[in-house]
């Protein structure tokens, strides 16, 4: 196994079938590009004692434990693993609790009880290429500062244009009503916002991103010769071609926009030949929870943002006449 795509995670909830259904789906097929070692804890004092041997890429923690929060128990966690992706997992709606669990351990995602089928192993892969990016990030910024090289705003005043392609009009006004109105439920984007602002982090604001739509694929490959998205969301279902196709097509013409699959039905054969030919940042299901398709997007936003810092920061490290790997 390639050690690079090994990854260990760590998952506490005082349900221990709820610690046995995340790691049976993380060992289940499609796979993806990561190979998992999940450890398991339903005492979070035990997780703790745990990673002061043992590092992790990824914890996934429940909401609402007995004798320690999760907001406790990941605050004790980040100050032994701070570069660990902190996720959450709880069938509670507690949005200021959420709020303040962002702000105070900065978690990546928060998954719902019960997850859709693909919507944990998503997030725990996206996880993992989000931090691999920001520390990245940090390195060449490190690199940027050690050699006194002047830095510009970096894509400061970037608009983020997002592209929806779906053939029924009804399904695209409801996603674009989705991403561009703020809701109460933004004030979680908000503290992600807060987080990542000081790495330029790419996220839904009103001002910051323009929404298009279409109803033709073809019609959405033409738009690529004449504007520069910064995401895509595609139906996987259209009768010109589908949304892997499109999405691969797109991605000839547009390798940095971030791709994302949108389906009501989709096999694992059809998730594999996304996420191989098509290279999805993610997939949403239909019909979405409207939180989850913000993550979604805001995430895949932030990342491509990130990628694009860390190619600027290399090649200015590379022209001072250093080396940025």
């Amino acid at each position: 196994m390639n050690s690079a795509l090994f990854r260990r995670v760590l998952v506490v909830d005082d349900e221990l079938n709820i610690v046995s259904a995340v790691r049976r789906e993380l060992s289940t097929p499609p796979l993806g590009r990561y190979r998992y070692e999940v450890e398991g804890f339903s005492d979070p004092a035990q997780a703790l004692e745990r990673a002061r041997s043992q590092s992790f890429d990824v914890v996934i923690s429940d909401y609402r434990m007995p004798g320690m929060s999760g907001l406790e128990f990941l605050k004790a966690l980040a100050a032994l693993q701070p570069e660990c992706a902190r996720l959450v997992l709880s069938g509670q709606t507690d949005m200021d609790g959420l709020v303040k669990m962002v702000n105070e351990t900065h978690i990546y995602r928060f998954i719902p009880k019960p997850w859709h089928d693909y919507f944990l192993k998503s997030s725990v892969a996206q996880a993992i290429e989000f931090n691999l990016a920001l520390q990245e990030n940090r390195r060449l910024a490190g690199l940027v500062r050690e050699r006194e090289i002047a830095v510009p705003p970096l894509l400061a005043d970037e608009v983020d244009h997002i592209l929806i392609v779906d053939d029924e009009a009804s399904i695209l006004s409801s996603l674009s009503r989705v991403l561009s109105n703020r809701t109460r439920a933004d004030d979680l984007f908000a503290a992600i916002r807060s987080e990542l602002s000081s790495q330029g982090a790419a996220v839904l604001e009103e001002d910051k991103n323009k929404v298009l739509v279409t109803t033709s694929a073809q019609q959405a490959l033409k738009m690529a010769e004449a504007t520069n998205f910064s995401c895509i969301l595609a139906d996987f279902k259209m009768p010109e071609m589908s949304g892997v196709d499109l999405l691969q097509r797109f991605a000839e013409k547009q390798p940095d926009c971030a791709r994302i699959l949108i389906s009501g039905k989709l096999t694992q054969d059809d998730l594999i030949d996304a996420v191989d030919a098509a290279h999805i940042f993610g997939f949403v299901a239909k019909p979405w929870q409207d939180y989850e398709l913000k993550a979604c997007v805001a995430q895949a936003l932030a990342h491509r943002r990130m990628v694009l810092e860390n190619r600027i920061l290399a090649d200015m490290v590379r022209k001072a006449g250093g080396e940025a790997a």
